[in-house]
Parts: C-alpha cells; sequence; structure tokens
C-alpha cells in the first residue's frame, strides 16, 4: 500500500493542534469554570437578596415621605407601611420624641434560589427618622439607616428578640 498524497506525517502541530490534548483540556477547563460559577453562586444570591432589601427600604421611606404628608404619623399609618414578612418581624418599635419618630423595623429581601432550594432569603434591621411637617408632603424628612449587627450587637433589632440579619434558603 501506498501512501495518500493528502497525509502528511511528522507535521509541526502534533497532538496539541490535532485534538489530542485539546480534548483533555477543553473539558477541564469546562469543569473548573462550572466549579467557581458554582462556588459564587450563594454569594450572588446574597447579594441579590440585599439589593432587593435595601430598595424595599427605600420604598418604605417613600411611603413613610406620603404618610407624613399631613403632618400627622399616627401609629397605624406606619404599621400599613412596614407589614409583616416572615421571616421578617416588620415592625418592631415606634418612638417618639418631640415632633420626631423613630421607627425601627425588619426587612426582608428575596434573592434567586441556589442549587436545591427555590429563594434566598436576607432579613435586615432599619431605623428610620421621620420628621413631620404641616406645610406640606415635600417638607417632611425621612432618613433611613441600616443597624449592622455585626457593629451594634446592642441594635433595636437584636435587644427587642429578633434573630441578627442572616441568610436563610427556603426549603
Amino acid at each position: 500500500m501506498g501512501r495518500l498524497d493528502g497525509v502528511r506525517s511528522g507535521t509541526a502541530g502534533g497532538c496539541l493542534f490535532n485534538g489530542c490534548l485539546a480534548v483533555l483540556i477543553l473539558p477541564l477547563v469546562c469543569v473548573i469554570g462550572l466549579w467557581i460559577w458554582a462556588a459564587t453562586a450563594d454569594d450572588r444570591a446574597e447579594g441579590e437578596a440585599r439589593t432587593d432589601m435595601r430598595s424595599g427600604a427605600e420604598t418604605r421611606q417613600e411611603r413613610l415621605v406620603g404618610a407624613a404628608s399631613d403632618g400627622v404619623l399616627d401609629d397605624s399609618e406606619i404599621a400599613r407601611v412596614f407589614p409583616q414578612g416572615k421571616p421578617a418581624q416588620g415592625l418592631i418599635r415606634i418612638e417618639r420624641h418631640g415632633p420626631d419618630v423613630i421607627v425601627t423595623a425588619e426587612l426582608l429581601g428575596v434573592g434567586p434560589g441556589v442549587f436545591l432550594t427555590s429563594e434566598t432569603f436576607m432579613t435586615g434591621c432599619f431605623t428610620s427618622t421621620v420628621t413631620p411637617d404641616r406645610r406640606g408632603p415635600q417638607r417632611s424628612e425621612v432618613t433611613i439607616r441600616e443597624l449592622a449587627v455585626e457593629n451594634e450587637p446592642q441594635s433595636a433589632c437584636t435587644t427587642a428578640g429578633v434573630p441578627p440579619p442572616g441568610v436563610f434558603p427556603s426549603h
């Protein structure tokens, strides 16, 4: 048998460029990429839940401005702004200091599920200081602040018996 004209022997590409090692390296790169993606999935889900929680706090800030627009902010208006949502406690405490109303609430953030869970829950404790002004809705002020339990171990949410903020995957 003779040699075929289209087949060259001893080419410079060798096994690497002709596919032998590429077949071994490509699955290895895919496995490493999937491993990195899986290792960071819970952090991404927690980040999205935290973003959802903070956007919920900003929404509640706007609702408090609306509730205080008549110059009076009563407890029922505050309770409507901060409903209870499991596993978050919702409204924790209302304090009044002169014209200022300080509201402490635990809020819930929901993120995508990780692996076998359907959702990722994150709770956080926030205080809102409301200064109602009878001169109109644009004059009422609301400032909101997240209480970091790690930095403030005696924060209002932990002293009220609320568990510290954390991530709770649903089952």
